[in-house]
């Protein structure tokens, strides 16, 4: 409209631009899901730097999310060389983010990246939020379990994060109270031998 002065067009379209994107992730998980069915999810493997994913991935999320809370990445490395798809981690990252965004409404969402050993990889997302019951930990993996029936989501992405990390010999693990937050780690090896597929 051409009564819309610049600030307003600027919000107007960062919002439109933002609803794309989680509309676009939303596309993705049920597709993504349907390949997880059938076996058929591609991965493209090449060498790459998780310190520049990890800093991509709170750049993006940081862009979108819906809530007061402070975005961090934390590590101590300066790079971390390590096997994998790119967008396939990025996928990972960007799904606990914006799950930890969606239950913490004030404090800190950190993602942390350290060497849990010579081989492995430990990506960590750490927030402050409302914490899950104990009785619900072992069931947030699960497809289309929603901790929250009023949260956004579909139920779909932690399961995906799963699939994905065992798809690269690793595996991903929740640390949860309540009342004071949680912690999803993932432990990948930096030469994962098993990554095509099925």
């Amino acid at each position: 409209e051409e009564g819309l002065d610049d600030a307003t067009r600027l919000q107007c379209t960062e919002i439109i631009q933002q609803n794309s994107e989680l509309l676009l992730k939303l596309i993705n998980d049920v597709i993504d899901l349907s390949s997880l069915e059938f076996g058929k999810m591609q991965f493209s493997i090449g060498e790459h730097d998780a310190v520049a994913t990890c800093r991509n991935v709170t750049d993006t999320v940081g862009k979108v999310k819906q809530t007061q809370a402070e975005l961090l990445f934390v590590t101590s490395l300066e790079e971390l060389k390590i096997e994998t798809d790119d967008s396939r981690l990025q996928q990972v990252l960007i799904n606990l983010l914006i799950n930890a965004t969606k239950f913490t409404t004030e404090g800190a969402i950190t993602l942390k990246l350290e060497k849990e050993s010579d081989d492995m990889a430990l990506f960590s997302v750490t927030d402050t939020g409302c914490g899950i019951p104990k009785e619900k930990q072992d069931a947030v993996f699960n497809r289309f379990t929603k901790l929250d029936e009023f949260a956004k989501g579909t139920g779909l992405g932690l399961s995906i994060c799963k699939v994905i990390a065992e798809r690269f010999d690793g595996y991903i693990a929740v640390e949860s109270e309540i009342g004071k937050g949680s912690r999803f780690s993932i432990i990948l090896p930096l030469n994962p031998k098993h990554t095509e597929s099925d």
